[in-house]
C-alpha cells in the first residue's frame, strides 16, 4: 500500500470528472502514439502504392512511343535501301503509314505531356520530357540522306526516360510476388526483348537489301538471339511464380494463354534468325528475300506490345485492389478507435450520472428515514463519495435501531423461520412456520404458543437438550426433533440455530429455521425396521455358517421365495409378464422383482458384485427396502434410489463387505415407464420390428458404493404401445461364454426377441433362454442368468 500513497492521495482530492479526464488522457496519449505509428505505416504503404500506379500511368503512352518511333525508322531504313537501288520512292500506302505513326506520336507526345504536367514531381522528371519531345521535334525538321539513322538518338533518350521513370516509381521494388514480377516483366524484360527483336528486324532488314550476311552481323544476331531465348524463359518462369503467388487467382486464366503464345512465337523467331545466321553467301542467295522473316518478327514484336499492355492493367488492377484494402484497414482502424473512444467516453459519462443518481437516491433515502443522527465514518476525501458516506451513515443509526428485531425474518421463506426468548417463548415467527405447526396465522400461533418446552415437543426433556448445546456452541443444526401441531397430531422436524448475545456475553434469544422432515423420517423409520429385520436374518444366517450347505439351501430357497411367481405377474393389468433366473452358484447375485401397489408397478432388476452367500444377501436386502419403500409410498424415482442406496450402504458398511450392485427400477403406469438407477442396457422392441436401445448410464450410480449418490440420480419416459416389448436382463446373459470364449452379446439378444416380437411374453422369454442355451452349450456357466420380459397388452 505504501507505494500506491501517492496515487491514493492525488485521487482523493480529485472530483470524478477530474479523475476521469486524467485517467482518459493517460489512455489517450499513448493510444494517439500508437495509432499514429500505425496510421503512419499504412500511409507511407499507401503512397508507395499510389507511386506505383503513377509509375504504370507514365509507363502507357512512353512504352507507345517507343512502339511508333522504331516503326517509322524501320520503315524509313527500308525505303533507304530501296532509294539507293532506284527501286522508287514511298508507295501511297507508306507514306499514308509515315503519316499516321506521325499523328500517333504526337498524340503520345501530348498524353505524356499532360500526365507530366501532375505527376512531374513524384517522378522527378524534370526537363527530359521536353528533352525529348525537342529531340522529335528536330527530327522531323532534318532534310539528311540518312534521317533514319537519327532516330537511334531519339530512341535512347526514350530508353533512360523509361529507366528514370522506373527507378522513380517504385516499380522495382515491390512487396507482393505476383505484382513485383508483373512490374519486372513490364519494366525489363519486355522492354529488352522488344529492343532485341527491333535490332534483329534491323540487321534482317540490312542483310536483305545487300543479300549477304557478314561475319559481324552473324556474332551480333548470335548473341542477340542467346539475349532473348533468356529472357524469353525468364518471362516464363517469373511469371508463373507470378500466378502461382497471386491470392486473387485471377492472372493465370487471364495471362496464361497469350504469354504461352508470345513464348512460342520468340522461341520460332530464334529458329527463324539461326537459320538466317547460317546462310552461305553464295549458295543460298534467292533465301535473302526475307519477306517471310520480316512478318513474322513484326508480329511477334507486336504481340510483345500487347502483351505488356496487358500485364500493365493487370498490375493496376491489382495495385488498385491493394490500395483499396489498405484505405479499407485505414478507415476500419479509425472507425473501431473512434467507436472505442465514443464507447469509453460514453460509458464514463454514464458511470459517472449513475454514482451521482445513486449517491443522491441514497441521501435522500436517509433523510426520509431518520430526520437527525451523527456522522460516524469518516472519509479524507473531497469526491461525491463523501455525501455516500453521509447518507450510508445516516441509514446505518436507522439501521441499527431495527437490525437486532426484523434482519433475520423474511416473510416469503418457505423455511420456517423464528426468534425465541431464552426462557421460551417466541419473539416472532414467519407465516411458513406457522403453517408448518398447523396455524392459520402468526398472530394465532404467538397468542397460543406460551411455552416451548410444554407446549410444542412431545419429549419434555427435548427443550432442555436443545439450551444445553446452544450454550456450549452458540449454533446447531439438523436439531431433529418429535412435536405436536396445533391439532396435537405429532410430525417431525429439523432446526439450524444460532445464540444471539449482548456485549457481555449473555444470550439474549435465539434465532433460527425450521424444516419439516415428517415424510423422510418415517421413511427411514420404516427401513430401520426393515433393516433390523435383514440383519435379523443375517445373524440367524451367520450362527449356522457351520452348515454351510444348509444355509446355502436356506437362502437360495428364499430368493426363490420372494420372486415373484407366475399367478402374481398374471394379475397385472396391462403387461404380460415372463421371468427367469437361474444362479451360477448355490446363491447367486441378480434380483429382479415386480410390485404392485396402488395401481402402479415397480419393476426392478439389478446384478450384485460376486456370487454366494453375501451376494444373495444383499439381493434380499434390496428386495425388502424396495418392498418398504414402496408400502410407505414413496413415489418419486431420484428420492426412491437416494433412500434405498443410504439403507444397503449402511447394511454392507456393517457387514464390512465390498459388495455392490447395479439396480434399475421401473414405474409403470397405463403404458409410461419411467426408468431410473443403472445397470445394463434397456431393450425395447416396438411391435413393427423396431428396435430401441437404451443407455442407463447416466441415470445412477452403483447401490452401496457411496453413502450420496442424489447427484448421479434421473430418470427417462419411455411409452409403450400395444403388442410392444421391453426386455431387461443382467450381463450374465450377454457375457455368457461359448466354448470358443465368444460372449452372446446384446445384438444376437435383439435379433432373437425381434424375431419372436408377435409371440407372448413366456414364449419370447424361452426363446431367449434356448437360443442362450444353444450357445453356451457344455461350456460352464460363470455368472447369474437372470431375464424378464415384459409385453405391452
Amino acid at each position: 500500500m505504501t507505494l500506491f500513497k501517492p496515487a491514493i492521495a492525488l485521487m482523493n482530492h480529485l472530483k470524478y470528472p477530474q479523475k476521469f479526464l486524467l485517467i482518459s488522457l493517460l489512455f489517450v496519449l499513448p493510444l494517439a502514439f500508437v495509432m499514429n505509428l500505425l496510421l503512419s505505416e499504412i500511409n507511407s504503404r499507401i503512397d508507395f502504392t499510389q507511386k506505383e500506379i503513377y509509375g504504370n500511368t507514365y509507363l502507357r503512352p512512353l512504352n507507345q512511343l517507343w512502339r511508333h518511333i522504331p516503326r517509322r525508322q524501320l520503315i524509313l531504313q527500308r525505303q533507304f535501301y530501296k532509294d539507293t537501288q532506284n527501286l522508287g520512292g514511298l508507295s501511297q500506302s507508306q507514306s499514308a503509314e509515315l503519316l499516321d505513326l506521325q499523328n500517333k506520336i504526337e498524340q503520345e507526345f501530348n498524353n505524356l505531356a499532360e500526365i507530366d504536367r501532375y505527376l512531374a514531381r513524384v517522378v522527378k522528371t524534370g526537363e527530359k520530357l521536353q528533352e525529348i519531345k525537342f529531340s522529335w521535334q528536330s527530327l522531323l525538321d532534318s532534310q539528311e540522306f540518312l534521317e533514319f539513322r537519327s532516330h537511334d538518338r531519339l530512341i535512347d533518350q526514350i530508353d533512360r526516360f523509361h529507366i528514370h521513370i522506373v527507378d522513380f516509381s517504385n516499380l522495382i521494388l515491390d512487396p507482393d510476388l505476383d505484382t513485383y514480377y508483373l512490374m519486372d516483366a513490364i519494366a525489363n524484360k519486355l522492354p529488352e526483348m522488344q529492343k532485341i527483336l527491333y535490332k534483329i528486324i534491323q540487321i534482317e532488314a540490312e542483310v536483305v537489301f545487300k543479300k549477304a550476311i557478314t561475319n559481324e552481323q552473324k556474332q551480333i544476331l548470335i548473341s542477340l538471339i542467346s539475349l532473348l531465348r533468356n529472357y524469353n524463359h525468364e518471362i516464363e518462369a517469373n511469371l508463373e511464380r507470378a500466378f502461382n503467388n497471386n491470392p486473387r487467382n485471377n492472372l493465370r486464366n487471364s495471362l496464361s494463354i497469350p504469354l504461352r503464345n508470345f513464348v512460342v512465337s520468340i522461341s520460332e523467331i530464334n529458329e527463324y534468325t539461326y537459320q538466317l545466321v547460317n546462310l552461305v553467301n553464295q549458295e543460298n542467295r534467292d533465301a535473302f528475300k526475307g519477306s517471310f522473316y520480316q512478318q513474322e518478327m513484326e508480329s511477334t514484336l507486336e504481340d510483345s506490345f500487347t502483351l505488356w499492355q496487358q500485364l500493365v492493367d493487370h498490375l493496376d488492377e491489382l495495385l488498385a485492389y491493394r490500395l483499396q484494402g489498405f484505405e479499407q484497414r485505414k478507415q476500419f482502424i479509425l472507425m473501431f478507435v473512434a467507436v472505442i473512444l465514443i464507447a469509453i467516453i460514453y460509458l464514463f459519462i454514464g458511470f459517472y450520472l449513475s454514482v451521482m443518481r445513486t449517491v443522491n437516491q441514497l441521501d435522500i433515502a436517509s433523510k426520509q428515514m431518520t430526520s437527525n443522527g451523527a456522522i460516524s465514518i469518516h472519509l479524507d476525501s473531497k469526491d461525491e463519495l463523501s455525501m455516500v458516506v453521509r447518507s450510508f451513515n445516516n441509514v446505518a443509526i436507522a439501521l441499527r435501531e431495527s437490525e437486532e428485531k426484523y434482519r433475520s425474518i423474511f416473510e416469503n421463506s418457505v423455511d420456517g423461520i423464528f426468534q425465541t426468548t431464552v426462557d421460551g417463548k417466541y419473539i416472532s415467527v414467519n407465516p411458513a412456520l406457522a403453517k408448518i405447526y398447523g396455524y392459520t396465522s402468526v398472530e394465532q400461533m404467538l397468542e397460543e404458543i406460551v411455552d416451548i418446552q410444554s407446549q410444542l415437543y412431545v419429549d419434555r426433556d427435548r427443550r432442555q437438550q436443545f439450551q444445553t448445546l446452544m450454550n456450549a456452541n452458540d449454533t446447531i443444526t439438523n436439531f431433529e426433533s418429535q412435536i405436536y401441531k396445533r391439532d396435537r397430531s405429532k410430525i417431525w422436524i429439523s432446526e439450524n440455530v444460532r445464540a444471539i448475545r449482548d456485549g457481555n456475553g449473555k444470550i439474549i434469544y435465539y434465532e433460527g429455521t425450521v424444516a419439516d422432515i415428517t415424510q423422510r423420517k418415517l421413511a427411514e423409520i420404516a427401513l430401520e425396521k426393515a433393516n433390523q429385520q435383514i440383519l435379523s436374518l443375517n445373524n440367524r444366517l451367520k450362527e449356522e455358517n457351520l452348515r454351510m450347505s444348509s444355509e446355502l439351501e436356506v437362502t437360495r430357497k428364499l430368493q426363490q421365495m420372494i420372486l415373484p411367481k407366475e399367478q402374481e405377474l398374471s394379475l397385472i393389468l396391462g403387461l404380460d409378464i415372463a421371468g427367469f433366473m437361474e444362479p451360477a452358484a448355490e446363491v447367486g447375485g441378480d434380483y429382479y422383482d415386480v410390485l404392485q401397489q396402488h395401481g402402479r408397478i415397480k419393476i426392478g432388476i439389478g446384478d450384485v458384485t460376486g456370487h454366494g452367500l453375501e451376494s444373495g444377501m444383499l439381493m434380499i436386502m434390496v428386495q425388502t427396502a424396495v418392498r418398504t419403500l414402496l408400502q410407505s409410498e414413496e413415489n418419486d424415482p431420484v428420492r426412491f434410489l437416494d433412500t434405498l442406496n443410504r439403507t444397503i450402504y449402511g447394511n454392507v458398511q456393517r457387514m464390512s463387505s465390498d459388495k455392490n450392485l447395479t439396480l434399475a427400477l421401473i414405474d409403470y403406469e397405463h403404458g409410461k415407464l419411467t426408468l431410473s438407477g443403472q445397470h445394463e442396457e434397456l431393450i425395447v422392441v416396438r411391435k413393427n420390428g423396431t428396435l430401441e436401445r437404451f443407455d442407463t448410464i447416466d441415470l445412477g450410480f452403483p447401490i452401496g458404493l457411496e453413502e450420496e449418490i442424489s447427484d448421479f440420480l434421473a430418470q427417462k419416459q419411455i411409452h409403450l404401445d400395444l403388442g410392444d416389448v421391453m426386455v431387461l436382463y443382467t450381463d450374465g446373459i450377454t457375457e455368457a461364454e461359448n466354448e470358443s470364449r465368444q460372449l452372446y452379446g446384446v445384438d444376437r439378444l435383439c435379433e432373437v426377441v425381434r424375431q419372436h416380437v408377435d409371440e407372448s411374453a413366456s414364449s419370447i422369454r424361452q426363446a431367449v433362454i434356448d437360443d442362450l442355451r444353444s450357445h453356451i452349450g457344455t461350456q460352464k456357466i460363470y455368472d447369474d442368468i437372470t431375464l424378464l420380459v415384459l409385453k405391452q397388452k
